[in-house]
């Protein structure tokens, strides 16, 4: 019965549920700062009605190009790591703005464009979506241009900016360096994050991002981390596939938002009291990015399981619970909450956990439903096994 629970626990770490698509819907907001109404298209996470979490936010100016935002929805979905010290890429809400007259938003009417951002659509966001205080924004062209100047004139308002090729003219090559120079004195220990690209065959662009990548490395120390997509080959049109999933990997980059690798190994290997490792190594992560970081279910899982092999089994218990309230939609948890039900040798417990986990399987919206099926084999099997 014990191995048979455990078997069940891993098939769920080695398929995670996921919807066959994310949900989007499109929002028209009527903004006094342009004085006209804006269409937005809004993406949330698989399985967003289930889950209790928060996310962070990807704002992607030309939401109007398709390919952009399915390309910014799909990286955002992207999880898969190598080994269980990697970071796996967050979900995230996807916000794409319609431009309209992208010369009058980007350029003549930026100031006011860049008030409908700040002032108008992201709180909108917050109002209406369940989001983190870490938002990424990214921008093609003249919105690459954009983009960098926002650095400048809203500087607390985004974590993480990719500009891909931008119109990088001297004069704003020059506004981004001296606003840069003037934010260093006053900024916070908060860590800010720039991804730069443009193509090799595009001169004028490349010769700009070089000079800014430049000017990062030789004259800005933390708190910012400056990263390039290499565009060996790519034209102006072709940057985009190349940047936005490159550029987000490096944003949510295992460096910056995984924590040590001697709590992972504490953790892994089942050294120490489970949750006296991570509480410390996340609150270094916290003080990196400025907001308090909760812990992923990977780690959460890994806190149960340590328990479970040390003991009290009562403390296993409530770490389980923690996780089954954090993250209801992933199925483990309720397979290891029935794991340290039975080290209480609570079998009336077990059975109720494996219940709700069958009951959540069933809600869950698959994209492989053999998998659903697998699952739901795996908990029916692992109900039989345990006396009433």
């Amino acid at each position: 019965m014990r191995s048979r629970l455990l078997t069940l626990a891993l098939a769920a770490v080695l398929a995670h549920p996921t919807d066959v698509a994310a949900q989007s819907r499109v929002v028209r907001i009527a903004s006094k700062a342009l004085g006209e109404t804006r269409v937005v298209h809004i993406s949330v996470p698989p399985n967003y009605r289930l889950a209790k979490q928060r996310y962070p936010v990807v704002l992607l100016l030309d939401g109007q190009v398709r390919p952009f935002f399915d390309l910014a929805v799909a990286t955002a979905g992207y999880d898969l790591i190598g080994n269980m010290r990697e970071f796996a890429m967050p979900q995230q809400i996807v916000v794409g703005v319609e431009q309209g007259d992208r010369s009058a938003d980007l350029a003549r009417n930026d100031v006011a464009f860049t008030r409908f951002l700040t002032e108008e659509l992201l709180p909108y966001v917050d109002r209406e979506y369940r989001t983190l205080p870490f938002r990424t924004l990214i921008g093609h062209s003249l919105a690459g241009r954009f983009a960098l100047l926002t650095l400048c004139r809203a500087p607390d308002q985004f974590s993480a900016t990719v500009a891909i090729s931008p119109s990088v003219s001297d004069s704003v090559s020059l506004a981004v360096m001296s606003c840069v120079r003037q934010q260093a004195g006053t900024a916070s220990a908060r860590m800010r994050q720039l991804v730069l690209s443009a193509g090799s065959v595009e001169t004028r662009s490349m010769a700009g991002v070089q000079r800014l990548v430049q000017f990062f490395r030789d004259s800005v120390a933390a708190p910012w981390r400056v990263r390039r997509v290499d565009g060996e080959g790519l034209g102006h049109t072709e940057t985009p596939l190349a940047t936005i999933p490159a550029g987000l990997r490096s944003v949510f980059a295992t460096e910056v938002w995984e924590i040590a690798r001697p709590a992972a190994d504490s953790l892994l290997m089942r050294l120490g009291e489970p949750q006296r490792v991570l509480d410390p190594a996340l609150a270094v992560v916290s003080t990196r990015l400025g907001f308090r970081v909760e812990p992923s279910p990977k780690w959460m899982a890994e806190v149960v399981r340590g328990y479970l092999k040390h003991g009290p089994a009562d403390s296993a218990v409530a770490a389980a619970r923690r996780m089954t309230a954090a993250y209801p939609e992933d199925v483990l948890g309720y397979a290891l909450l029935a794991d340290a039900q039975l080290a209480k040798r609570d079998n009336a417990a077990a059975r109720r956990a494996l219940v709700e986990g069958l009951s959540m399987v069933d809600k869950v919206a698959w994209f492989d439903e053999t998998q659903r099926e697998i699952q739901r084999a795996h908990f029916r099997s692992s109900l039989d096994g345990i006396p009433p």
